[in-house]
């Protein structure tokens, strides 16, 4: 700790305090506080970003290059995550560094609409620039927080319940989701001015102090002391994941879907919002896009939660990859006026998929190895990921401003660069699916030698 600065080892010290044992009997009320901020801080994502911040950036005049830049630089910053698990993995300490990073991520996207309204009025492409750079300063800390967070997960919720814990997490999550963002669509449609700046500011101001308070209420979580492992330098520790027979597969299948995904999925809210004409309906926006895949999840996710804890992960991840995969039909086939029928239809299937998919990943990243690797191991899957997701914005924003303004009109539909994007990705992420024949079930992995 003596090459540290004295504000690192004053921070080292907080965080040295913050950990002790954590008693069986303290269990429940730990898995409630899991739950109530999981709520906090999905409803504060649901208004900072997807529909509502969309519409602000097209409102402050973001041009489609501009989307697929500032979707790829979040996917880039993910890299980031590597630091976080190497510093966690050498210091011993979660709670102290998600908080801070978590924080500092939810008050530099609160600043990046602040400023971005203010600036509108005297040069919108200033405040386009302000909006794209905070906002990937925030993605960036958001990314730093990951690492921490999964490993204090992993330590205090116990294995053979993980599956049915977060199930039961994803349905109340939804559960409160819905209340309160449904009625929140009804007033921006009812008072909203038609998705003005102004109104959009409401929603995330609303939004910012839920975000927040989550923070300082998830704090309250105790946090077990880490088994510190040998100190290895940077690369032997990154060498950890990727030499891991076991987990290769999954990085390998990550990295294509990834790509898939971003290529169609990336700009898709921008086509949703104008095109289909969610920003005259946020009423209607949420009911199809919001609303759907919470009650999805409300009916299925302890369902699934028990089948990943029963039969493993492996046949999850496949079926709900298989079904995340067909979303982008549902968005080709949409137009304005059988919009809401086929995204809603969309949303319900791909919010199924997607709370399998997702799921069984997360129990896979976090239990393929002890508790003290998830940290590194999560930042790599994220890191291989966000290389690969990477592409996708910046190809699709590449076509979509090539074909601007260009359509062909096929058997009564109206084609263009959107639809373009969609059927790749649709193909793309099919093929993907592939590669999960090669993953191995943690608990399998978990008794084999790693490399």
């Amino acid at each position: 700790m003596a090459r540290f600065s004295p504000i690192v080892r004053a921070f080292l010290r907080d965080a040295r305090s913050q950990t002790r044992i954590v008693l069986a009997w303290e269990l429940p009320t730990i898995m409630r506080k899991h739950i109530a901020t999981g709520a906090m801080g999905t409803l504060y994502f649901a208004l900072l970003s997807g529909i509502y911040l969309v519409a602000f950036g097209n409102a402050i005049g973001l041009e489609y290059w501009q989307w697929g830049l500032l979707s790829s630089l979040s996917y880039v910053v993910l890299v980031l995550q590597l630091n976080s698990a190497y510093i966690v993995r050498r210091t011993g300490y979660r709670k102290s560094i998600w908080f801070l990073s978590a924080l500092g991520a939810r008050l530099l996207r609160a600043l990046a609409v602040v400023l971005a309204f203010f600036l509108f009025g005297r040069s919108k492409s200033l405040a386009c620039t302000v909006f794209i750079v905070l906002i990937v300063f925030s993605n960036s800390l958001d990314a730093i927080c990951a690492p921490p967070w999964l490993s204090w997960l992993a330590d205090i919720i116990p294995r053979d319940s993980h599956g049915r814990f977060m199930g039961r997490r994803s349905s109340w999550i939804a559960f409160a989701n819905v209340c309160t963002v449904v009625p929140i669509g009804y007033l921006m449609d009812r008072y909203g001015g038609n998705g003005s700046l102004t109104a959009l500011m409401l929603v995330f101001a609303f939004g910012s102090v839920v975000g927040i308070s989550d923070l300082f209420i998830h704090r309250t979580i105790p946090e077990p002391r880490m088994v510190r492992p040998p100190k290895k330098s940077f690369w032997q520790e990154l060498a950890i994941p990727l030499k891991d027979r076991a987990f290769r597969p999954w990085l390998i299948f990550n990295a294509l879907w990834m790509f898939s995904t971003t290529l169609g999925g990336a700009l898709a809210t921008i086509y949703i919002v104008e095109n289909l004409g969610i920003r005259q309906n946020f009423f209607g926006g949420s009911l199809v896009l919001i609303l759907t895949p919470l009650l999805a999840s409300i009916v299925c996710a302890r369902w699934i939660g028990r089948m990943i804890d029963r039969h493993g992960v492996k046949p999850v991840l496949w079926w709900g990859h298989r079904m995340w995969a067909t979303l982008p039909l549902f968005w080709l086939v949409a137009t304005r006026s059988n919009a809401m029928v086929w995204l809603c239809l969309g949303s319900l299937v791909g919010g199924i998929g997607s709370e399998a998919g997702l799921m069984a990943a997360n129990k896979l990243v976090t239990r393929l190895r002890s508790p003290d690797h998830v940290p590194m191991y999560s930042a790599a899957s994220a890191c291989v990921g966000a290389i690969a997701g990477a592409i996708g914005p910046i190809l699709a924003g590449l076509v979509l401003n090539y074909y601007k303004g260009t359509s062909w009109t096929i058997g009564g539909f109206v084609i263009g660069g959107f639809h373009i994007t969609f059927a790749a990705s649709l193909a793309l992420r099919h093929l993907s699916t592939i590669a999960i024949h090669w993953i191995q079930e943690p608990e399998a992995a978990a008794g084999r030698p790693s490399s």
